[in-house]
């Protein structure tokens, strides 16, 4: 599967030298497969000076995650020679199957593409766990999260463009929205990222002024997720604040 990894990113130059970009290269990638999806040229000077010249950028002009994700969806889907999309997040440190490095990044992800076309199914996902008492070896299409710091995508052009319309938690409606529209999303249980989430620089964080409006941000949307989806979805309580779990039992 000949796929492109796009990395959307803000504010997190250094982050992402020293986490992502720095995980790709320990594998060997291909510079060409990687495209950095930043907001503007101030933002592209910026990391130019942490990462060079040799990367690829996109200008997005997007305020925000939910701006930035519909980007990508709609940038991917008129570059048709393009099928293949893995999104990544910018400061992830390890790709591991059962909490163990996996030895080709490459070989590793072409397998997960090849499972999802044999499937007939059009996103797909690690495990949201990156401990193995919560991990299994089972590949699975029912409602299950699929996390947006390493999300698949095979685009399929025949069927309806799916967009976000919120900032956090539009990893959970992607995984909704895909469920309904294909009959499922695919989890690779056996595998796992190593990511900080809710970094303070950058991000999500950043761009909200902290992690006290995040979290007003996180309960508003959880809240109008789980009335819109219905019995698809529940919120959860976490010492970080409102979750969302996925009820894996719904059926279409």
């Amino acid at each position: 599967m000949d796929f492109e990894i796009a990395i959307p990113s803000y504010n997190r130059n250094e982050i992402i030298k020293n986490k992502t970009l720095k995980l790709l290269q320990s594998y060997n990638i291909n510079i060409d497969k990687i495209k950095i999806f930043v907001k503007n040229e101030e933002q592209r000077d910026k990391y130019i000076e942490s990462i060079g010249t040799d990367y690829h950028f996109i200008l997005t002009g997007c305020e925000g995650i939910m701006e930035t994700r519909n980007f990508l969806r709609s940038y991917y889907r008129e570059q048709q020679e393009t099928d293949y999309v893995l999104y990544m997040d910018d400061d992830i440190t390890k790709f591991q199957k059962m909490c163990e490095d996996v030895p080709d990044f490459v070989d590793t992800v072409n397998y997960m593409f090849s499972k999802m076309k044999e499937l007939g199914l059009c996103l797909g996902a690690p495990s949201a766990y990156n401990n193995k008492f919560y991990m299994n070896d089972k590949i699975t299409t029912s409602l299950k999260y699929c996390i947006g710091a390493f999300q698949l995508e095979i685009i399929d052009r025949e069927k309806e463009e799916i967009h976000c319309d919120l900032g956090h938690f539009e990893d959970f409606q992607f995984t909704m929205d895909y469920f309904l529209r294909d009959g499922g999303v695919v989890r690779f249980n056996q595998y796992n990222i190593v990511t900080k989430y809710f970094e303070l620089v950058g991000g999500i964080c950043g761009q909200l002024g902290g992690m006290e409006p995040r979290q007003v941000e996180m309960e508003q949307n959880a809240e109008y997720l789980v009335n819109r989806y219905s019995n698809m979805c529940s919120k959860k309580l976490k010492k970080w604040g409102v979750d969302l779990r996925l009820n894996f039992r719904y059926k279409l």
